[in-house]
């Protein structure tokens, strides 16, 4: 194990855990750690990147005594993580550095000219430096498969093959904290919603297809705690303020990054805690809300959304 991070002493932790737990009234939660309550599932999750790795640990109300007592654990816990990992800023590889095979540093061009077309394949690498560095290879002068085969011997002799590294802060050492009234998260441990994965002969159902385009008309009537948009559109940009865009929650799809002719970004909200177990003096927090992809949406909500939920992100590693 590495040497521990100065940064976060006996000093540290104990102010994090006055900060947290002081409040007769509230839970002031770090960065790291997210209330857990669905299904019968009830606790703390600490999640925290070590090495490029996101660790999830939970610590649960029953197995710890009460609420207060796992989010101590989990305090402690997280405070343990940060002190092992390597002091000074993260370093990372940008999701849009270039790749390492030159193939996917090559591209075939076509651009208007005065009497025919420009056509040329066009190599991209970086230098020394890190820098990006472009050049054209003409199809006229070289031939298709020529200027080809040349894009990509320049990609793959110039490029720098050792990756180029983004730095980040430490976000963890941020004194920001995510509010949580006492009294919600005592009415939301108490909450066991019933698994339900089967219709009546036993077999897995698919059902409530959100997405028919058959052109049947249908009168739903529903409750109105199902749709706050002003609440939703709140969510949404909180999430990009901290974001920098919208992605899914679950496996990271941007619909932007995927169909670049769109105009404007799409995204769903899903309501962690079903709507059916809240009552008109249950309060709905933004940490209730997750954004997500239109399929992981829908796969969510085929049998116990709850359920699903916890399913998906354990298969994403989240």
């Amino acid at each position: 194990m590495s040497a521990l991070n100065a940064k976060y002493d006996d000093a540290y932790l104990a102010e994090t855990l006055e900060l947290a737990l002081g409040d007769p009234e509230v839970f002031r939660v770090p960065v790291g750690i997210v209330r857990y309550d669905y299904g019968r599932t009830h606790g703390w999750f600490v999640r925290i990147m070590v090495d490029g790795e996101r660790t999830n640990d939970m610590f649960y109300d029953s197995k710890e005594g009460s609420p207060e007592d796992a989010f101590r654990a989990a305090l402690i816990h997280r405070h343990k993580i940060l002190a092992s990992r390597p002091p000074g800023p993260t370093k990372f590889v940008h999701a849009k550095s270039l790749p390492l095979d030159p193939a996917e540093r090559i591209k075939r061009h076509e651009e208007p000219g005065r009497k025919q077309p420009y056509i040329y394949w066009e190599a991209t690498w970086y230098d020394k430096n890190h820098d990006r560095r472009v050049q054209k290879f003409s199809v006229r002068r070289y031939g298709e498969g020529e200027a080809k085969a040349m894009a990509l011997a320049a990609a793959d002799k110039n490029h720098n093959r050792k990756p180029k590294l983004t730095e980040a802060p430490d976000p963890y050492q941020s004194r920001k904290f995510k509010v949580i009234p006492r009294a919600d998260v005592a009415v939301l441990s108490k909450i066991n919603s019933p698994y339900s994965r089967s219709s009546s002969n036993g077999t897995q159902a698919v059902s409530s297809d959100p997405f028919a385009f058959e052109g049947e008309r249908k009168l739903v009537l529903h409750r109105q705690i199902e749709r706050d948009r002003a609440f939703r559109d709140r969510k949404v940009s909180e999430f990009v303020r901290e974001n920098g865009r919208v992605f899914c929650e679950v496996c990271d799809f941007n619909f932007s990054e995927a169909y670049p002719f769109l105009d404007s970004d799409i995204i769903e909200v899903h309501h962690v805690v079903p709507l059916g177990s809240l009552t008109k003096s249950t309060r709905v927090r933004m940490c209730d809300l997750m954004l997500l992809c239109s399929n992981c949406h829908f796969a969510i909500h085929q049998g116990d959304p709850e359920d699903n939920l916890i399913l998906a992100l354990d298969h994403y590693g989240k």
